[in-house]
């Protein structure tokens, strides 16, 4: 017990009062940092897996020339179920060099020197975050510039 300077004869009863302030500010401080610790990877494993799925995808344009789109949505969608990604709401998309992924499609030439970008899009759901807040707007995009060189044979 303390007394208070300018009145001697009154005394604080402070017993107590540091643990619930330590409890309530380690569950204030502790949620959003358990949070961030699921989230972030969970997003990094997403990017991780569209960006593969980019790669692969473009490297099958660049190195078969009866690549459908069948062929390339089958691996584009093992790449991302190798990171638990659902492949379901998935795109692919075939853009012109240094523009962005919604730009208008280009189409996958096997002509030596042509160059285009091969984006894959993906919707990711974060921990946490209802479906209905969220909607289609949690997306993550890999891309991948495709060249195909001046010695390759084309059509």
């Amino acid at each position: 017990m303390t007394t208070r300077p300018d009145d001697g004869a009154r005394t604080v009863d402070d017993d107590g009062r540091a643990l619930i302030e330590v409890v309530f500010l380690a569950v204030l401080l502790l949620i959003p940092v358990v949070y961030i610790l699921i989230a972030v990877p969970r997003l990094q494993s997403a990017t991780l897996a569209v960006t593969q799925a980019a790669r692969d995808v473009g490297r099958l344009i660049e190195t078969t020339e009866a690549t459908t789109a069948d062929t390339a949505g089958n691996v584009a969608r093992y790449a991302l179920r190798d990171q638990h990604i659902d492949p379901e709401t998935m795109h692919i998309r075939v853009v012109a060099p240094g523009g962005d992924c919604t730009s208008p499609e280009v189409s996958a030439s096997h002509r030596p020197g042509a160059t285009y970008n091969v984006c894959v899009i993906a919707g990711i759901t974060l921990p946490g975050v209802p479906s209905v807040l969220a909607g289609a707007n949690n997306t993550v995009t890999g891309v991948y510039t495709v060249h195909i060189g001046e010695l390759h044979e084309g059509p």
